[in-house]
């Protein structure tokens, strides 16, 4: 599929190259294909039979593996998915069109912007015959209904030469933090200590600590602060709702509060320190993005401040959220501990709605895989942190990681979690003129057996102790054994000099065939 020359890549470098390389190229013309409404469903198939492919290619897994585990190990969320996310997202965009473009005279009279209406606009449509049409349109009117924000494409802040960096690149300081790095960071900490302290002395500086806070209950708003200090005492603090926003969005509302109330109380130089320096970052940005009203009423606030008088300045401070800093923790907990109820019909920014879209795709797919019909009836469930490991396409999914080392080892892993492996019980169902015994003595040779059993393999007790282990432990068990599970001649494993008796798997197989009915019978109930 992408030639020969891609065999010695790794399996992530596989999954990362398939992501960029063939799924926008196969997706372009799905995605023209479904704004045009059709319903075709042998493109759909074709896509999905270009995925199994890839995954297979990725994981190494056999032929006979079930398409929605191998996709599920190689981080490849199914393309219906997929092409709902990127449809929906899609249609948000057309609120960021400027009020002449041709789709805003499609558009009902909210949407239009004050634009001639054509012929076949959805303003001229009544009530009745609205509720019959079905398309793209409909689909675009009734998203942008949840936005609760609007855009200026062309605003005079935005304009190259004209923007706030543009004119003050001199005035305007960031200081990053490397969180990577514990030295560095503390470092940047002690720095900001002292930053914080010799301003106190300055009566014409204001110092501004700014955070804000998401909740996860749907019913409640965003919270945004930002508390003022002069000298060594806090001289003003503001706090407002944010509605149904992102983090980021809310960081951002956030520093345009603090901004605007520190210009107010007269000073020459801002400090203003916060644990997200990307919103700060957008903050002096006014092209383009999630919240732009913020980022452009923060440009005029700065603009007209600096232009008074050229020796003012800024500075935007990073200071890690685990680092508890006495001033950042204390608008911390200010807004952690204020609850603001959502109105019935409260809009939303357009970042969390893309996000919103984009975890009920991901919830969509978990759901899909604790169905047996999907993910296989042989597929080995695990867990890592006492939780069941379920797919993601985030970070390279969730067991590419961590057998990233070579393909056999990703091959390996990838083969003893679906359970197609050239071992005896495969052959039994796919070969049976081939063995099925194991080279042990047992009369059939199985993945429990392999794990749990056999003498010719080193194996951990956890795996007899339960019937869902740690995804650890197999990568473990398969690094130091690297034969199991591959294509080799069993004739050359000698037998260990004194080989013990192999233990009665029957009590084992036995618990854990009983655990996973049980564990099989509960998700089949929450789904």
């Amino acid at each position: 599929m992408l030639g020969n020359s891609t065999r010695g890549l790794l399996p992530l470098q596989k999954c990362l190259l398939y992501r960029s390389c063939v799924v926008p190229v196969a997706t372009y013309g799905f995605r023209l294909w479904y704004f045009e409404g059709a319903r075709n469903k042998a493109l759909l198939k074709s896509l999905s039979a270009m995925q199994r492919r890839a995954a297979l290619w990725i994981t190494g897994a056999f032929r006979t593996s079930p398409s929605g585990s191998a996709k599920s190990i190689a981080g490849l969320i199914p393309i219906h998915l997929h092409l709902r996310k990127l449809a929906i997202r899609s249609s948000y965009r057309v609120s960021t069109l400027p009020s002449n473009h041709a789709l805003r005279s499609l558009l009902s009279k909210d949407f239009s912007l004050n634009s001639s209406p054509h012929p076949q606009s959805l303003r001229l449509l009544t009530p009745a015959k609205k509720a019959k049409v079905k398309g793209p349109l409909i689909d675009v009117d009734s998203s942008l209904s949840h936005l609760s924000e609007s855009f200026s494409p062309f605003a005079p802040e935005s304009k190259p030469g004209s923007r706030l960096m543009d004119i003050f690149p001199d005035s305007i300081h960031f200081h990053p933090c490397n969180r990577s790095d514990k030295h560095k960071m503390y470092k940047h900490v002690s720095s900001l200590d002292s930053t914080f302290s010799s301003s106190s002395s300055d009566q014409n500086c204001i110092s501004v600590v700014t955070d804000a806070s998401v909740p996860l209950v749907g019913s409640l708003q965003a919270v945004s602060a930002a508390h003022l200090y002069r000298g060594r005492r806090q001289v003003s603090h503001a706090k407002q709702a944010s509605g149904r926003a992102s983090s980021t969005d809310a960081e951002l509302y956030s520093i345009r509060i603090g901004i605007a109330k520190a210009i107010s109380l007269q000073c020459d130089h801002i400090i203003l320190i916060t644990d997200c320096l990307p919103a700060a970052k957008l903050a002096v940005d006014p092209s383009i993005h999630s919240s732009q009203s913020h980022s452009i009423q923060v440009c005029r606030l700065l603009s007209d401040w600096l232009t008074a008088k050229p020796s003012r300045s800024i500075d935007f401070w990073d200071v890690p959220s685990k680092w508890h800093w006495k001033p950042h923790l204390k608008v911390h907990k200010d807004v952690t501990s204020t609850r603001i109820h959502a109105p019935p019909r409260v809009g939303a920014t357009l970042d969390f709605l893309r996000r919103k879209i984009t975890n009920d795709c991901q919830k969509s797919w978990e759901s899909t895989f604790w169905k047996k019909k999907y993910r296989g009836s042989s597929f080995l469930l695990s867990k890592k942190n006492r939780k069941f490991l379920t797919p993601t396409y985030v970070k390279g999914g969730t067991w590419l990681p961590l057998v990233n080392e070579s393909p056999s080892l990703c091959a390996h892993v990838s083969r003893a979690i679906l359970n197609h492996a050239p071992i005896g019980a495969y052959h039994e169902r796919f070969f049976p003129l081939e063995p099925k015994s194991c080279r042990c003595g047992h009369r059939l040779e199985t993945r429990h057996h392999i794990l749990c059993y056999c003498p010719l393999y080193p194996f951990c007790t956890q795996w007899v102790q339960c019937a869902f282990p740690q995804y650890e432990f197999l990568v473990e068990f398969l690094k130091k054994n690297p034969t199991t599970f591959a294509f080799t001649n069993h004739d050359t494993r000698s037998l260990p000099p004194q080989a013990p008796v192999p233990a009665e798997p029957n009590e084992g197989e036995l618990y854990s065939f009983i655990s996973s009915l049980f564990f099989s019978f509960e998700t089949d109930l929450c789904v």
